[in-house]
């Protein structure tokens, strides 16, 4: 963010056309926190900044030992990283309708089918995700891209299984899945975790047999179920 502050003020005078428009989100992009979240404008404006200039920056001769964003931000020219901010400016104004969109509007859970290849609808329902591509550094990790027939970003990698685990005299867990545990559409179980999964909401693991039973739903003796 301040390479591209730098290169800004040095490279676009008042006079420019693009230079309320760029001065604006700059400011959102100085003044941002750096946390991600469903309300954040500027970790919307940040991602589409990033990617522009990931594209751009391909054509530079990077080291193969440099660390691509610490490059980027040396080496990508004043005027790359300008037009960068502006291919992602107009990006999110010609998806969404304006640059200043929170990241949840755009960054989606949708778990509608259980292929293996899934298909993804902007109508259809889907709940707003606060977490980021590890691309970014985050963690937890939830990588998301648009497809060809969505402007919205829909998760299709990351951590799909988290648990944390204390081990003590008594072992206590807590885990989350993304969706649910069941492959089944019909199945409660397909999407129950879903609010869970973008609130990191953590679920109890039942680990010791009398927390099994107390939690139980069914029980029955394998091969005695009715088909």
């Amino acid at each position: 963010m301040p390479a591209l502050a730098k290169a800004f003020s040095e490279t676009v005078g008042e006079e420019d056309a693009f230079f309320a428009l760029g001065k604006a989100a700059i400011d959102t992009l100085t003044a941002w926190n750096l946390h991600t979240g469903t309300e954040s404008i500027a970790t919307s404006v940040a991602v589409h900044y990033g990617q522009a200039l990931l594209a751009a920056g391909r054509r530079l001769d990077r080291p193969w030992d440099a660390y691509v964003f610490e490059f980027l931000a040396e080496a990508a020219p004043a005027e790359m990283q300008v037009e960068a901010l502006k291919k992602a400016l107009d990006k999110l104004e010609d998806d969404f309708g304006s640059w200043q969109t929170p990241w949840g509007e755009i960054n989606r859970f949708q778990r509608i089918n259980n292929s293996i290849s899934p298909a993804f609808s902007d109508a259809e329902e889907s709940l707003p995700v606060p977490f980021n591509s590890s691309q970014w550094g985050s963690l937890a990790a939830y990588g998301s891209r648009s497809y060809p027939n969505t402007k919205r970003w829909y998760g299709n990698v990351g951590n799909s299984f988290v648990a944390a685990v204390e081990f003590g005299d008594r072992v206590v867990a807590k885990s989350l899945l993304a969706g649910g545990q069941s492959g089944d559409p019909a199945s409660p179980h397909f999407n129950d975790q879903a609010e869970r999964y973008v609130q990191g909401d953590f679920k109890p693991v039942h680990y010791y047999l009398e927390d099994v039973l107390e939690h139980a739903q069914e029980s029955y003796q394998p091969g005695s179920r009715k088909r």
